[in-house]
């Protein structure tokens, strides 16, 4: 589907100009909560997050998220801007799978890519025992609500199923 209708007020987004928002938001904030699970609990983590379009990467040194992501690499990330009244409230929430990256692979690779590229850096040495986390999303609900002013629908979804 290629573009996004609000019934209620009947304009469209299309789906190109709604990516490029969320990736334009995206670029504006630099931490993020992932939730994972496995046997049955739950584990919320802020972590610094790196763009590269609409994929996340997390450069994390392991721990519960990574134990849980083994398990079960179904994941959830939020991030919003500062609240500063309901009038100009923006975020957005990623449902996704998590790919863990470990020094030398691909997505090791992709996340020191995104990483340099936010922080201006032309090289960085990253410790052996770090992992990156690749987030690849199917699905993405972004809200925005100075949409409305514009005559869309305050929340909008992009499905990659």
């Amino acid at each position: 589907m290629d573009k996004y209708i609000d019934i209620d007020m009947g304009k469209e987004i299309n789906r190109r100009k709604l990516e490029n928002m969320i990736c334009d938001f995206l670029k504006t904030q630099a931490t993020c909560v992932i939730a994972t699970c496995s046997d049955s609990i739950p584990r919320a983590s802020t972590v610094e997050f790196f763009p590269a379009g609409l994929t996340i990467y997390i450069m994390t040194e392991g721990g519960r998220k990574v134990e849980n992501i083994k398990k079960n690499p179904r994941v959830s990330v939020a991030l919003s801007a500062p609240f500063i009244g309901w009038e100009s409230l923006k975020g957005l929430q990623i449902s996704g799978t998590a790919e863990i990256g470990k020094k030398g692979s691909a997505i090791f690779e992709e996340g020191v890519k995104a990483y340099k590229k936010r922080r201006g850096l032309k090289k960085i040495s990253m410790p052996d025992f770090m992992n990156v986390l690749k987030i690849i999303p199917t699905e993405i609900d972004y809200i925005d609500t100075t949409l409305e002013k514009k005559g869309y629908q305050i929340r909008q979804t992009i499905s990659f199923l």
